[in-house]
């Protein structure tokens, strides 16, 4: 998106620059500048996939040591900052 603001005859910059940042705002493209700015990028299948398997393994560990009684379930809790 191109933007040609020209300076009208006895117009202040300030005036000019007042006009510019309106038709930049009306045109979307502050929006759209934000919106790329914090998008995430699509993770690759295998990074999916190894997050999964690694999620899986925790939860079962978790669960082992709480049944054979050498956690509790307060041990995985997240405790609060204050």
């Amino acid at each position: 998106m191109a933007f040609d603001v020209k300076r009208k005859q006895g117009e202040s910059f300030d005036g000019m620059f007042r006009r510019f940042q309106r038709r930049v705002q009306q045109g979307g493209l502050i929006k759209e500048i934000r919106r790329r700015k914090v998008r995430d990028d699509i993770p690759n299948k295998n990074l999916v996939k190894f997050k999964k398997v690694r999620g899986m393994k925790i939860a079962t560990k978790r669960a082992w040591l709480i049944k054979t009684g050498k956690a509790t379930e307060q041990d995985f809790r997240r405790k609060r900052r204050r």
